[in-house]
């Protein structure tokens, strides 16, 4: 059903009947929530400053309520673009430079067996080249590693640190050479989000506000600080599934496990504006904007810059960022000019793979 929300979607194939376009785009989001398992998904398109929400399903088993626009979720590591966005910035005003070593700016931060942070430069983290193990588990396949992540008690009492986080992946020594591979590790970001901190000035949570939310207008995004559990209304709550069963409700997870790799609150309002400003310039300068967008392989990624990945759709390459942590997966993509956020209030043990999500994009995007 279609949430109502602010305007239509403008140049969404001009010919072709609302009520059919919507119709195509809704049957699209109901697939993809059914093949997910989730309880609700929403996906949000925006072209300019007209907003249209999809909402499917509900925000929670009960009672029943409807996801859109403003409904708010764990968006993972979308963070990550924030995080980078933030560097770049720093970059700019000459607080950080691209290719220096982060033992530089950050000495004994990073240690493990075979690891050399004078060899591993703020480039390399940003773009996952570092060499260091992922501090989450599931990225390189270590549900084992995972499963002691999600299940200790201890860190849902007492927040873990950063730097507790960043050890939970450079305990396990070097995987490869700086520079070499490109595999995708929450752990670089951690680091990135205490080198944040340490130039700034301030804590990450003030840095995102000051320097993108107000700057954007992103009135509905925090990133919490540790502790801060709960989401306020409106929100989703998120669950664990297996076939499209719920079997754990995990909405109030210790956000700083998560941390700046992927702690990140908000909305498909305030995502699509965002990245629509962010590849179209109005958040750094072209030359930063030109690093972000500079791209090398991932492995199980893709093409990924500097904290932004490449998208391919319909009618060209789109900009933006995947999102997964316990109980919320997410994506936002952006042409610069038009967008779209999806979302889903389930990370699904068992998926099953249909391409309901690359229509959805192509659609908001190619019209």
């Amino acid at each position: 059903m279609v949430a109502a929300v602010t305007g239509l979607v403008a140049g969404m194939g001009a010919t072709q009947p609302v009520a059919a376009r919507e119709s195509l785009f809704q049957e699209q989001l109901d697939r993809y929530r059914s093949a997910n398992g989730a309880i609700g998904a929403v996906a949000t398109v925006r072209h300019g400053d007209a907003v249209t929400a999809y909402g499917s399903g509900s925000t929670q088993l009960h009672p029943q309520a409807k996801l859109g626009a403003d409904t708010r979720l764990r968006v993972g590591s979308q963070t990550k673009m924030f995080v980078a966005t933030i560097v770049l910035q720093l970059v700019d005003e000459g607080k950080v430079k691209l290719d220096t070593p982060i033992e530089r700016y950050l000495p004994g931060v990073v240690r493990g067996s075979g690891l050399n942070p004078n060899a591993i430069t703020v480039r390399q983290l940003l773009q996952h080249r570092s060499g260091i193990k992922d501090n989450l588990g599931f990225v390189n396949g270590d549900y084992l590693q995972t499963a002691q992540l999600l299940l200790n008690p201890r860190w849902q009492l007492v927040p873990p640190t950063q730097q507790q986080m960043v050890n939970e992946g450079t305990k396990y020594g070097k995987q490869s050479e700086p520079g070499r591979e490109g595999v995708y590790s929450n752990t670089n970001y951690t680091i990135l989000g205490m080198l944040v901190e340490k130039k700034s000035g301030t804590d990450l949570t003030t840095a995102i506000k000051k320097r993108i939310l107000k700057k954007v207008g992103m009135t509905s995004t925090f990133y919490p600080r540790p502790g801060q559990k709960s989401l306020p209304a409106p929100y989703s709550r998120g669950y664990l599934s297996v076939a499209g069963v719920p079997f754990a409700d995990v909405t109030n997870f210790e956000p700083a496990v998560w941390g700046a790799a992927a702690a990140l609150v908000s909305t498909g309002r305030d995502m699509t504006k965002f990245v629509n400003a962010l590849v179209s310039g109005r958040v750094l300068s072209p030359a930063r904007l030109a690093d972000m967008r500079r791209t090398l392989p991932v492995v199980r990624v893709g093409d990924y810059g500097l904290g932004l990945a490449a998208f391919p759709t319909a009618c060209g390459t789109a900009w933006g960022h995947t999102g997964s942590v316990a109980g919320y997966t997410t994506r936002t993509v952006s042409n610069g000019s038009r967008s779209i956020s999806i979302g889903m209030n389930n990370t699904a043990v068992i998926a099953a793979p249909n391409d309901a999500e690359q229509r959805m994009v192509d659609k908001a995007l190619c019209g």
